[in-house]
């Protein structure tokens, strides 16, 4: 095969084979196939979308250019949760160690941040000398021992999709159907899950701006799910404004610790336990969500997930009290109001590019992230806000960049004379797979 007859397929609208699909992913492993015809490969599908067959042969293509996780002495459901993306979703940091002592065992392998949402593993690797490139036998360890890793993908886990992933966010292919469809859950499938929680974002800080993109996207993925067999429940939740007050690495962990320690925001606190309650139903059917849910906050209250995270975060070599002290005098600028009145929107997609030309993300693949940079948020839609008052601080070791990023979100938050926004529910809709 030539891959300059796979692209030319693909670009006039027909069908891969499998066999085309498998020998181009294969292409890009080896090199054979170079940066710029997969960026050809990508754009012709982001176009032209992709069949249902293609997908899943994309999916498990991509699943089986790496090595895949089995756990046979894991006496317990493996069970992991995916977000599509979200501004200020640190929802992963709490679930986890919520998880840990719920009889759940979480590989959760994330990725960076991808377009103007955040990653988890960028958020990470703001704690000081946490490991989120450990080997595949210490990862183990760690699942039999605590019950749950947190880490990157790595060359070893899917290392196609790992490149296709860094092409899409630089090429603006990212909002594709199909290729995020694809890009999911051929890492969730290599890491040998029961059974898959994802939190499908909706609104205008999402992937999916409208519920009918998200219900398209939901239903490609259970496509690809039955057709391996894979357990996956769904949550439609809305992104019509950042989760929690804050978005940036550093300020995100620093968020997760205070909502474990009991001082969480609503949205943070209803989200969590969802999802949560979710995962824990999901391993365990015969529990009723209510029961679900109730493990879930008795772990929460108790102090026991603040205990599992201080726990996670030091097994893979991070210390807390040492990001504390890097990150406490970060140079940062307040935001007034112009004006009296109520936040009548919150547009989050710039509120996450405007994290990125602070530092908190990336606009090229190469570009270092700054940890300590980004944004708190004061004041929410349907918040009462005076002419003068803080409605949010932005972070960062570069001040220069600090005056673009103000101005974007002065724009971002819509101030009217009355409280005209739109209150949107937080959990829209589920969907389970079976």
């Amino acid at each position: 095969m030539l891959p300059v007859e796979i692209l030319k397929k693909k670009r006039d609208g027909l069908e891969l084979s499998k066999k085309e699909i498998i020998f181009f992913i294969q292409g890009i492993i080896s090199s054979y196939i170079s940066d710029v015809q997969a960026a050809a490969f990508l754009t012709s599908s982001y176009i032209n979308g992709l069949t249902a067959k293609e997908i899943a042969y994309l999916t498990f293509a991509m699943r089986d250019s790496g090595e895949i996780f089995e756990f046979p002495d894991i006496n317990k459901p493996i069970i992991d949760k995916h977000s599509t993306g979200g501004v200020g979703d640190k929802i992963s940091l709490l679930l986890v160690p919520i998880l840990m002592s719920c009889d759940i065992a979480v590989p959760m392998i994330s990725g960076k941040g991808l377009g103007h949402t955040g990653g988890t593993v960028d958020k990470l690797e703001s704690v000081v000398g946490y490991n989120m490139h450990l080997p595949k036998e210490k990862l183990k360890e760690l699942l039999y021992q605590n019950g749950a890793f947190m880490t990157a993908q790595t060359d070893e886990i899917a290392p196609a999709d790992k490149i296709l992933y860094d092409i899409r966010d630089i090429t603006g292919n990212v909002d594709s159907n199909g290729l995020i469809a694809a890009s999911i859950l051929c890492k969730k499938l290599a890491e040998g899950l029961d059974g898959l929680v994802l939190d499908m974002k909706v609104g205008n800080g999402a992937f999916m701006r409208n519920f009918t993109d998200a219900k398209l996207l939901a239903d490609t993925m259970a496509a690809v799910a039955r057709e391996s067999g894979l357990k996956m429940q769904i949550i439609f939740s809305a992104m019509e404004q950042p989760l929690g007050y804050t978005v940036g690495n550093w300020l995100e962990i620093e968020e997760t610790i205070q909502a474990l320690e009991g001082n969480f925001s609503d949205d943070i606190r209803e989200l969590t336990l969802t999802l949560a309650a979710a995962m824990i139903q999901l391993g365990y059917n015969n529990l009723s969500r209510d029961e679900a849910l109730d493990q879930a906050k008795e772990v929460w209250d108790s102090g026991l997930a603040l205990k599992n995270f201080n726990k996670m975060i030091s097994a893979q070599g991070g210390d807390i009290e040492s990001s504390q002290k890097k990150y406490q005098n970060t140079p940062n600028q307040e935001i007034k109001a112009k004006q009296n009145g109520f936040i009548a929107q919150i547009d989050t997609l710039y509120v996450g590019v405007a994290g990125i030309i602070l530092g908190a993300g990336r606009r090229n693949t190469d570009d270092i992230i700054d940890h300590s940079a980004g944004i708190r948020i004061f004041k929410k839609t349907g918040d009462n806000v005076k002419k003068g008052e803080t409605i949010a601080i932005v972070y960062g070791q570069d001040k220069y960049r600090f005056g673009d990023a103000i101005d974007l979100l002065q724009n971002c938050f819509v101030i009217s004379e009355k409280d005209v926004a739109t209150h949107h529910k937080l959990i829209i809709d589920e969907l389970k797979i079976k």
